[in-house]
């Protein structure tokens, strides 16, 4: 059973006990978790959100409940930082996403976002999707009909005593007025705004603020829903037309032959995120990846080498060596290659630093011309997250 399983679990036993609790006593603060979901209220800091399958209703912001009949332990539930607001739902209003810290009166601190539907100047809140148990360094935005929220968390091995170090990105959209996630953005996997044009000899995405159009791969199991959702927004043209859409996914290779070969690279699709006929690239683009910095990328002393790349005692220096982890496509190897000459692949192991499947271990050193230089073009890189520096045994 998964982590995440095993805290919802947990989390809906002290939900049911709340709400048993809360049928005789209201919250401090006006939170009930007898509450019903379907309220509206003037703003998102007052409004009724379903936790695990129970509705807590907050009073600026907060509510507080016994965790059970007669506990004096109590469920607190809060919202983190300020609400922001853009269109979730298409409709051109002012939407609201929040962040929602949950303590169900145990050792742990969970946290949800959700979001507050504007209806006529009224909001009705949705459900609230899980992100994690002590997790840190939250932000949360919404771009194009997407909240998109990213955190540091630990890795599924390092005990809860470990400070979050991994950072990851959730996405959700509304659908049916329910906020499901679409897409926990690892290594290799963004978002983009684009134009997608579909044809007899064209199956293309062509992202904002991108030099070249992407081929669609047809191994994709997202490019159905594209293809329909394309017909359905353009059923009467005979022409090639483009169609602006929200996608989720990497960037590939192109396919070795047929109308793709003639592509420079690929866009394997793994959610269509939104159809938006009628809009257009905004003013800054749209491409979601790791919130770290290049610079706390790489996580060994570069101080230590000298000009030549080589530390030591006179007389027994050597080079240092740095390993990090990519999805494993041609284009990310051609592209590292042309950065860094000394680096050398390793798709069957994991590596000190654990990379994950479909990712490839890579391997380079310090000894070599502007190795700095190197270093920081590769740090730079969305799809590397870390550089640690290689021990062998």
């Amino acid at each position: 059973m998964r982590d995440l399983d095993v805290m919802k679990i947990f989390i809906k036993i002290f939900a049911v006990l709340s709400m048993i609790s809360a049928a005789v006593l209201l919250g401090k603060g006006g939170g009930s978790a007898a509450a019903q979901l379907d309220q509206y209220a003037h703003d998102p800091l007052n409004a009724t959100y379903l936790i695990e399958g129970v509705a807590v209703r907050l009073m600026d912001g907060r509510c507080e409940l016994p965790a059970a009949p007669g506990s004096a332990t109590k469920t607190r539930t809060a919202v983190l930082g300020q609400p922001v607001y853009g269109d979730m739902d298409g409709d051109g209003d002012e939407d609201a996403a929040l962040l929602l810290t949950h303590d169900p009166g145990g050792s742990g601190m969970f946290y949800y976002v959700a979001v507050a539907i504007n209806v006529n100047g009224r909001y009705q809140a949705t459900n609230a999707a899980l992100l994690g148990d002590r997790i840190a360094s939250m932000d949360i935005t919404i771009r194009s009909g997407a909240a998109v929220v990213k955190y540091t968390d630990r890795r599924p091995e390092e005990p809860m005593s470990t400070t979050p170090s991994v950072n990851k990105t959730t996405v959700l959209i509304l659908k049916n007025e329910k906020l499901i996630e679409i897409a926990l953005l690892g290594v290799g996997n963004q978002i983009f705004e684009g134009w997608v044009t579909l044809g007899h000899e064209v199956r293309s995405f062509e992202p904002c603020f991108q030099k070249e159009a992407l081929w669609l791969m047809g191994h994709s199991p997202t490019l159905k829903k594209i293809m329909a959702a394309y017909r359905r927004a353009l059923p009467n043209e005979t022409t090639y037309r483009s169609l602006f859409m929200v996608l989720a996914g990497e960037l590939v290779g192109p396919p070795a032959d047929g109308f793709g070969a003639d592509y420079e690279a690929a866009f394997h699709a793994t959610h269509l995120v939104r159809v938006a006929p009628g809009e257009n690239c905004p003013s800054e683009g749209f491409v979601f990846d790791s919130p770290i910095s290049s610079r706390q990328k790489i996580t060994f002393d570069i101080s230590k080498l000298d000009e030549s790349g080589l530390y030591g005692p006179p007389g027994g220096k050597r080079a240092l060596s740095y390993e990090f982890c990519i999805p494993d496509t041609v284009q990310n190897r051609i592209e590292l290659k042309r950065i860094d000459p000394t680096v050398k692949f390793f798709a069957e192991s994991p590596g000190r630093i654990g990379c994950g499947k479909y990712e490839s271990l890579c391997i380079g050193s310090t000894h070599q011309k502007d190795f700095r230089g190197v270093l920081q073009r590769l740090a730079e890189l969305t799809y590397v997250q870390r550089i640690d520096e290689s021990f062998f045994e």
